[in-house]
């Protein structure tokens, strides 16, 4: 069940989609939820993986930097949806996820070079991210009311089939 959601998270990020909208902020809060802790930070890799040996690797600072902000994002996967879901854990979770990513996305910018190596650079940075970080938080909750509803509907269906 936890493959076929990873299948399609990753399906849906190999097609074209706009520039700070993808399935991997959604798959990492996925994993964090259904994972195992041991291997769960790991989930996002495959999908990224899979892109960059398809479309080409970026720099690899930055590579290094999105692996790690969707590997962190598991964290908030498993703290906000491990034990409860509700739209309110959800939100906390999508919020958080997309933040860190934000956080953690933007400063790799920074870091190689995009913006001036000053405070005022990194502020510019993280300012001009911000459209991203929103668009960020949609695209998370969106693909999360994908990925969780098609792990709910499998998971009904399976124990439907199962009898008593």
């Amino acid at each position: 069940m936890r493959i076929l959601v990873i299948a399609i998270a990753t399906a849906i990020h190999l097609f074209p989609h706009p520039f700070g909208v993808s399935s991997i902020g959604a798959l990492a809060l996925y994993a964090g939820a259904h994972g195992p802790f041991r291997t769960a930070w790991l989930v996002p890799f495959i999908p990224l993986t899979l892109a960059a040996a398809v479309f080409g690797p970026y720099d690899v600072t930055v590579m290094a930097f999105v692996f790690a902000g969707y590997s962190a994002a598991t964290i908030a996967g498993r703290w906000f949806l491990k034990r409860e879901r509700g739209y309110g854990r959800f939100v906390g979770a999508v919020t958080t996820g997309a933040f860190i990513f934000y956080l953690v996305s933007n400063f790799s910018n920074w870091l190689v070079g995009y913006y001036p190596p000053t405070v005022a650079g990194l502020a510019d940075c993280y300012l001009m991210g911000l459209p991203y970080l929103g668009q960020s938080m949609f695209a998370d909750a969106a693909y999360c009311f994908v990925l969780f509803g098609v792990h709910r509907v499998l998971e009904r269906r399976h124990s439907a089939a199962v009898p008593a």
